[in-house]
């Protein structure tokens, strides 16, 4: 190799190294974001964990796994936080992918690609993390009650105290639950769907009265349609031949409607 190729090489070496070591906190680049949902949702991300369509992440080809992003719709002035937890998108005139909620926070859903700026709020233990899915619109800023709190910051000793309840994180969503607020480790899966409530009373109400009709086994799932919380009333954890081989019980008691329906 002879001098000049020396001399070309360690410039861009140092190129890129000074490219992407700038890469810092209040860093903004523009560009098309496009969104992705259903067909990879449970699959696993490129830093391990399971992709969740109703989460706030995103996919991009450099950043660190944990960077906190700022995402704002050129076209209406609409913002979301995400965190990176995979890499993409694979299109080189895409600079994020996001998850099918974080896109419906900016409105993105129906042009399916957005022309976006993305923001840097934390990234290599440098900057704030904020709350996933903290989200606003053209003339409005993060608070500070959208700060994450540092779980490993330790409390300053107080004196014993009668411990008081703390509030109850049932039902949220995506889950799958008891009539009693218990998460539920779902085994095989499937279920019966029995009736589905925009309002939880309701959900929890007609879950009673599913089991005093004699189906012991009822559970409310926690999902979203059109971007709101929808409460699913679902019996048992069956296999999906065990399932589709309950719903005529399920009809027998007044469900008419029931049908098979895929457990989160």
């Amino acid at each position: 190799m002879n001098l000049k190729k020396i001399i070309l090489l360690l410039f861009c070496l140092v190129t890129i190294t000074t490219l992407y070591g700038q890469t810092k906190v209040g860093d903004k680049k523009r560009g098309q974001s496009s969104y992705y949902a259903n067909k990879f949702h449970g699959r696993k991300t490129a830093n391990g964990e399971r992709f969740n369509m109703y989460g706030y992440t995103c996919a991009h080809r450099e950043l660190p796994f944990d960077t906190y992003l700022k995402v704002t719709n050129q076209k209406n002035g609409k913002w979301v936080v995400v965190r990176v937890n995979d890499r993409g998108p694979f299109k080189s005139n895409r600079i994020l992918d996001l998850s099918k909620a974080a896109a419906s926070k900016i409105g993105m859903i129906e042009d399916g690609i957005a022309k976006v700026e993305i923001e840097i709020l934390a990234i290599n233990g440098q900057g704030t993390k904020v709350k996933e899915g903290t989200s606003g619109s053209s003339g409005q800023s993060i608070s500070s009650k959208d700060v994450k709190k540092d779980k490993n910051k330790k409390k300053p000793d107080t004196a014993v105290k009668t411990p008081k309840s703390k509030p109850s994180k049932s039902y949220g969503a995506p889950g799958t639950y008891s009539i009693w607020g218990t998460a539920k480790d779902i085994k095989k899966g499937y279920a019966v769907q029995l009736a589905s409530y925009s309002n939880l009373a309701k959900a929890k109400e007609a879950g009673k009265s599913a089991n005093k009709k004699g189906l012991t086994e009822i559970y409310i799932q926690s999902g979203y349609h059109k971007s709101k919380v929808i409460y699913r009333l679902l019996y048992g954890d069956f296999s999906q031949k065990e399932a589709r081989n309950s719903v005529k019980k399920v009809k027998s008691k007044g469900y008419k409607g029931a049908f098979v329906k895929k457990h989160l």
